[in-house]
């Protein structure tokens, strides 16, 4: 079966991107990432970006939300829409992650490919591992949680459990 590759991608150069996001917006020191009124404004840097939140019926069970790279458009159930508005870290993290799809769009372009080889694909050439990435750095963002614990973590920057100790395990990287 073929797989999609995405041009490489360093967690470095992902940190570099979040870090610029949090630049354009004035939060280079914000622990607790405002993800969802970033959802609202990048259209500001973006005109033609827009998000949709739909009943949760619209969307298949295991699909929280996607990116539709070609339309500029991120597609949100409702249930997770609301859970990030209430501080939920998984929601959170999904907006995250979808914000995480458009913008590496954005900054190395639509650059998927198919790949037919056996070989095994390469940890940052997958865009799904790239997302996850840029959700972890931008929610847990190293410069500020360093030498954090897990429990000041999930309650500073609203993120789950996994999320913290997945993110921490990174911060020296």
């Amino acid at each position: 079966m073929p797989q999609y590759t995405q041009k490489p991608c360093s967690r470095k150069d992902i940190r570099h991107l979040t870090m610029q996001l949090r630049e354009a917006f004035g939060l280079e020191r914000a622990l607790h990432f405002p993800v969802v009124l970033i959802l609202d404004l990048l259209h500001t840097y973006f005109p033609r970006f827009s998000y949709r939140i739909v009943e949760d019926r619209e969307l298949p069970k295991d699909n929280h939300a996607y990116t539709d790279v070609l339309n500029q458009v991120i597609v949100i159930k409702e249930s997770v829409y609301d859970g990030a508005c209430n501080g939920k870290g998984r929601d959170r993290m999904t907006i995250a992650h979808e914000i995480g799809h458009y913008l590496l769009v954005r900054a190395h372009g639509l650059q998927l490919q198919r790949d037919f080889s056996k070989r095994p694909m390469q940890t940052y050439e997958d865009p799904e591992w790239q997302a996850d990435c840029f959700a972890g750095e931008l929610l847990v963002p190293a410069h500020l949680v360093r030498g954090m614990g897990i429990d000041d973590v999930i309650k500073k920057c609203g993120v789950s459990r996994d999320a913290a100790r997945v993110q921490l395990s990174k911060v020296g990287r």
